[in-house]
């Protein structure tokens, strides 16, 4: 569906409801330990994804990547849909950062939010990330990877898309931030990944649970589509505007994280590969990553996790093969090219919207 067919409702049932003062607690305590580990952390409030009009994730609450859960599908693609209805409430980094987490912790959340509401995420933190499939004119797609920061050639951190960093706070109990500054981090992509970004609330001044409320959803609307569009200057250094035209392909549960919703967006491009790398070499987004392709029809070749994927680079404006070794791919976009092979009827370069 096209990005003026999403709408939003927004309340404040929709935020991650508490369970007790005893699991709160373990939150807390995790998320110490992390900051600890990681060095300081800010919790800055994120959109919480309570449900949608698509079908939902895996209602078993035993569903986790490589102990119980036998499903076959990881992501619902959008078709046959004249609008899609997002239900969002409020969450932040704190929550996100433990809830994602496969461990004892989330799996007793999971097990009591089924238990209680048949809903294993109702305790989860559920923060959305958008993701841009970007189709160039001449049919390549770009993705992109974090460059490498210490000298022996590793990422210093894993993958964080909980973008935003601030010296405000939510409360988890009341929702409440202290203030609405919100300075974005660049998300870190150790894999090749597509551009990556994430709606965030202070920009459409919702600070509390209570400005969840209806005159704020065509606010919350705009951000979801801008934060697309914002994922591609940050990473491409392309100032696409936001009033171009984009759709909503898919809604992907990510069980490496407990079915965190992903959203999986497609826009066409009017530049083509060599014309996108031109304008990367010139931007800020060559500092923080590096720029890669592949052709729309080699989404379609077997996805082999022991062989290279057919990659391109351009090389003084000419484009060059670049195999990658499959273990360098994210997962997300790794479930974005079985989604396409799934659905043969799915052809990016000829999508129209």
């Amino acid at each position: 569906v096209r990005t003026s067919a999403i709408k939003v409702a927004l309340s404040a049932s929709y935020c991650r409801q508490i369970v007790s003062s005893y699991y709160e607690t373990l939150i807390d305590t995790a998320w110490r330990d992390l900051c600890e580990t990681e060095g300081p952390q800010f919790s800055t409030p994120l959109f919480r994804l309570h449900d949608c009009s698509l079908p939902g994730s895996c209602s078993d609450f035993q569903c986790r990547a490589g102990l119980t859960c036998s499903c076959s599908e990881d992501s619902v693609l959008v078709e046959a849909c004249n609008e899609v209805e997002l239900r969002l409430g409020l969450s932040n980094t704190r929550e996100s950062s433990v809830t994602r987490q496969l461990s004892v912790l989330s799996s007793d959340l999971a097990y009591i939010g089924y238990e209680l509401h048949k809903k294993p995420q109702m305790f989860f933190a559920n923060s959305i990330d958008v993701h841009a499939a970007f189709v160039t004119k001449d049919g390549y797609i770009p993705l992109v990877r974090s460059l490498t920061t210490n000298r022996n050639g590793s990422i210093e951190k894993q993958a964080s898309l909980d973008r935003t960093r601030s010296t405000s706070s939510l409360n988890s109990k009341s929702g409440s931030v202290s203030s609405k500054t919100s300075l974005r981090a660049p998300a870190i992509l150790p894999k090749w990944s597509l551009p990556t970004g994430g709606p965030e609330p202070s920009t459409c001044n919702i600070l509390t649970y209570k400005d969840l409320v209806s005159r704020n959803t065509q606010g919350v609307q705009k951000e979801v589509v801008e934060s697309v569009f914002r994922s591609l200057h940050d990473m491409l250094g392309i100032k696409t505007p936001s009033s171009e035209p984009a759709a909503l392909l898919a809604l992907h549960f990510d069980k490496k994280h407990n079915n965190k919703p992903e959203l999986l967006f497609i826009l066409k491009s009017g530049l083509t590969s060599i014309e996108l790398a031109d304008i990367f070499r010139k931007s800020k987004a060559k500092n923080l990553y590096e720029l890669a392709f592949i052709r729309s029809q080699d989404l379609k070749t077997p996805l082999n996790e022991n062989e290279k994927m057919p990659f391109c680079q351009v090389v003084e404006r000419k484009i060059s093969q670049a195999h990658v070794e499959a273990q360098s791919v994210g997962d997300i976009f790794k479930s974005f090219i079985k989604l396409t092979q799934k659905h043969s009827s799915v052809d990016l370069t000829k999508a129209k919207f």
